[in-house]
This record gives C-alpha cells, sequence and structure tokens, in this order.
C-alpha cells in the first residue's frame, strides 16, 4: 500500500472514531440531578380518603400495611435554576403547601419557588388531606377526628420542605434519559346511555390513556439512581373493606421498581385518570400485580435505547380562571338546602357564608406548568382530577412523542370534567363539587380555556400540530 492510500485509510479512521467520540459525548451529557426520599406515613389512627360512608371507611384507620413516601428529584444547578419534582402518596396536595415549600427553599438557596411541581398519586388508602371528600361528605366528624387530620397536615409540609432540601443538597452530575411505553390495566368508568350519565362501571370503549412515559437518572458510573414513571388509572384498586394505610397500586409499583433496582428511588405520578379505575380491583393481591405489571414495563423499557435529555428543564407556570355554569342565587341554594345528601349540606354551607358576607367566587384558579427538557420532552403538569378526554385531546392535537402528562399536581381541588363530561352530568360533573366545596358545576366553557392554555405554555417546538384559531373560545 502506497503512502498516499495509508494516509487516507488513517484520516477515515480518525475522522470515524471522532464522530463516535462526539455521538457518545451528545448521548452522555451530563445534568446536575439529585434525588431524595421521606416517610409521610401516619403511624396512629385517622380518617382515609375515600370509601368514606361506606364499610370499615365510617370509622378511622386500623393499622399499616403500606408506608407511605414523599420523593424528590432536583434537577440543575443554582446558576441555572434548580427545579423539583415531589411525588406523594396522597390523595391530593393543597396549593397553599405546594406555595410555602416553594418559599422555604427560596430562603434557603437560589431558588425561583415556581419552579417546584408537588404530584399526588391519588391513593384512597392515604390520609385524607382536607381538601376533598370526608370534610364535605361527612361533615360533622368528632373534633378529635378532625384534630388528627390538622396534625397530620401540619407535619406534613416541614416533611416536603426536607425531602426537597434533601434532593437538591445531593445534586450531582448524572445522565438523564426517557422512553415511553404502555400498560392497559386502567379502564374507564362513566357509564353512559342516551348521551347522559347512569353510574359507574366497566366501559372498554371509554377514552383512557395507557401511555406509560419512563425517566431514568443514572450517576456517572451507569448506576441507577431513580426511576420516575407516570400512569393515568385511579388509586382505587383497595376498597373500603380495607381500612389501613397503604399507596395502592402506585405504592406497589414503587416497592417493585426499587426491589428491581436496589438504592435507587422510584417515582410514580398520576395521570389524567379522573374517569379510570383499575380493570380488576378488591385485594392486597391485584394491587401488587399492577405493580409488577408496572415494573415489568420499566424493565423492558430500561432494555431499549433511551432517548438522552441533554439540558434541566425550562419552567413555564400559568395559573387560569375556571369559570362554574353559574353561582345559585339565595333562592337556588335554600331549595338545594333541602336535599338530604351533601347537596344539601354543600347548600347550607353557602348560605351561610352568604349571612356572613363571604363572597363567593364565580370561578376556581387553576395552574398549569410545563417543563420542558432542552429539546427532547415535553413535561405538562395540570392540577385536578382532570378527566382523560384532555390527554386524548392534548396527545392528539400536540403529539405523544416528546409529550408527558401529569395531572392532580399542585392543587386537587375538583374533578376537571370535559366540556362533553358536564353535558353528560354524572358523579364526577356535579357530585363531586359537592364534596369539594364548589357553589356548583364547571361551565362547559372550561375545556377550551384550558386546552388554550396548554397550547400557549407548551412551547411551538413541540407542537406538532396546531388547533384552528377559531377553535379555541
Amino acid at each position: 500500500m502506497n503512502i498516499s492510500k495509508c494516509l487516507l485509510l488513517l484520516f477515515i479512521v480518525l475522522i470515524s472514531k471522532a464522530g463516535i467520540a462526539q455521538n457518545k459525548k451528545a448521548v452522555q451529557t451530563k445534568i446536575e440531578v439529585g434525588v431524595a426520599k421521606i416517610d409521610i406515613t401516619p403511624y396512629g389512627p385517622i380518617r382515609l380518603s375515600g370509601y368514606l360512608r361506606y364499610g370499615n371507611r365510617i370509622n378511622e384507620s386500623e393499622g399499616v400495611i403500606q408506608q407511605l413516601w414523599a420523593k424528590a428529584i432536583a434537577f440543575g444547578s443554582d446558576e441555572q435554576g434548580a427545579s423539583v419534582i415531589i411525588t406523594v402518596d396522597l390523595a391530593g396536595i393543597q396549593a397553599h403547601m405546594v406555595a410555602e415549600v416553594g418559599q422555604y427553599l427560596s430562603t434557603k438557596i437560589k431558588f425561583n419557588p415556581e419552579n417546584l411541581s408537588i404530584c399526588a398519586s391519588h391513593t384512597h388508602s392515604g390520609p385524607d388531606m382536607g381538601n376533598s371528600h370526608s370534610m364535605y361528605f361527612n361533615p360533622l366528624l368528632p373534633k378529635d377526628q378532625l384534630a388528627r387530620i390538622a396534625a397530620y397536615l401540619d407535619s406534613l409540609t416541614p416533611k416536603l420542605e426536607k425531602v426537597a432540601l434533601d434532593a437538591l443538597h445531593n445534586r450531582k452530575p448524572s445522565y438523564v434519559s426517557w422512553a415511553q411505553g404502555e400498560v392497559d390495566f386502567a379502564l374507564n368508568r362513566r357509564v353512559i346511555k342516551n348521551g347522559v350519565w347512569v353510574g359507574h362501571g366497566k366501559v372498554p370503549d371509554g377514552p383512557v390513556d395507557h401511555h406509560l412515559p419512563m425517566m431514568k437518572i443514572a450517576d456517572t458510573d451507569g448506576k441507577i439512581k431513580a426511576i420516575f414513571v407516570e400512569y393515568a388509572c385511579h388509586g382505587t384498586t383497595l376498597l373500603e373493606t380495607v381500612n389501613k394505610t397503604h399507596g395502592d397500586w402506585i405504592g406497589d409499583a414503587q416497592v417493585a421498581i426499587e426491589a428491581n433496582h436496589p438504592g435507587a428511588i422510584a417515582m410514580v405520578a398520576q395521570g389524567c385518570a379522573g374517569d379510570s379505575d383499575p380493570n380488576l380491583r378488591g385485594t392486597l393481591a391485584i394491587s401488587k400485580r399492577h405493580g409488577e405489571e408496572i415494573a415489568r414495563e420499566v424493565e423492558r423499557l430500561l432494555t431499549t435505547p433511551l432517548k438522552p435529555i441533554s439540558e434541566p428543564p425550562s419552567v413555564r407556570v400559568k395559573r387560569i380562571q375556571l369559570p362554574y355554569d353559574h353561582v345559585p342565587d339565595v333562592k337556588e341554594f335554600t331549595e338545594l338546602s333541602t336535599d338530604s345528601s351533601a347537596k344539601g349540606h354543600n347548600a347550607e354551607v353557602y348560605l351561610d357564608r352568604m349571612v356572613r358576607g363571604i363572597p363567593i367566587d364565580s370561578t376556581l384558579t387553576y395552574p398549569i406548568e410545563c417543563w420542558t427538557f432542552g429539546k427532547e420532552l415535553a413535561m405538562l403538569f395540570l392540577g385536578g382530577e382532570v378527566l382523560a378526554d384532555y390527554s386524548v385531546r392534548i396527545r392528539k392535537e400536540l403529539g405523544t412523542d416528546k409529550l408527558w402528562i401529569n395531572a392532580y399536581t399542585n392543587d386537587v381541588k375538583a374533578y376537571i370534567p370535559s366540556a362533553r363530561n358536564i353535558k353528560e352530568g354524572g358523579y364526577e360533573v356535579e357530585v363531586n363539587m359537592y364534596y369539594y366545596d364548589h357553589p356548583f358545576r364547571f361551565s362547559t366553557r372550561i375545556e377550551e380555556i384550558i386546552i388554550k392554555a396548554v397550547h400557549d405554555i407548551i412551547p411551538a417546538t413541540y407542537q406538532f400540530k396546531t388547533l384552528k384559531k377559531n377553535a379555541i373560545m
């Protein structure tokens, strides 16, 4: 071989190696990430959230089957603008708690309080959170029971502050990547006949979101530090016969994932599950089975090429107003107060407020966040118990390849039905509004208001499809 051919071959080899090295460098971009967890289990008796007038749920909890956790991931350096996601094994979270934790962090480090999102799992076997169900379903709780709920909530915020700060202090260079899979044990529960809700049951043709996005956090040696996933299914595998603390399928998924990866933290967020229940329900074995299904899909995804994330998230926040259909006047509240159900109690509460001169809001403040990880991923955070129609529509209009949708985030004080759901009526549209302390059902306009806000908050680079201008009201 002559010298010129040798030089050409050497040049090709060097270029090839440089290309491989460059590609390897792009795949393994490091991000500052820290993780932490803290036990938030109520170890004494407390009213659990869900099934408040059924079976054993007329009493306080009778023990602990599974611990409940708050777990946190902190992204980015102080200079870049750090952000924190916390998942909690609870039915919901109150907005003031999120604000208090954010403000606390800002006093300890350089931190924007709005760069915090807290995602609730919506287990129905966790402590009552005061923003739903028992306060209005069963308003005459004994004082000692109310005191124990209040004491738990009072102790919770400092624990959330600690886990967030620990995650921030634990930040180290890490590799972040993600993938999207699927599981299918969620099933729509709204039974509709002739366009009207008639009850809850199994609705195989109803809307549901089976996507399972997964994020992997690994240290520089490749050891997994955390696995974060989201799935849209109510935490209602365990029924009223189980009156003990448990994380439901969400807790069992964390247990199974962490068993597969000793030393790692597993975090599970809830999706648009307002009208989705587990297909099989009722026992601890079934809950474990659902959790193991999540874990198996995680293991499958870990064997596939994951999409690397090259930048810590950039956070956008919007707070919008969702209008009620109307606010009843004195005459209407008086008529409603004759009802013997939660509807009547709710009307009495509002009549009392009117007598006291307390203003009745005509809208609900609703939080939306979007975290964009470079050009690789847009993670959406929606407040409340969002029904599946929203996930279906958002994915249809914006695409799915780079989209992750969390619900039950930052404030859980209502179901969020679509315009179609509102016209159908039923539990998620009307009855729940009394439990959550609202004057009336939402206006059908809320769907377009939310969808417009989602389009506004997600950067155009992630919006693969766009709405027609006349579709937004």
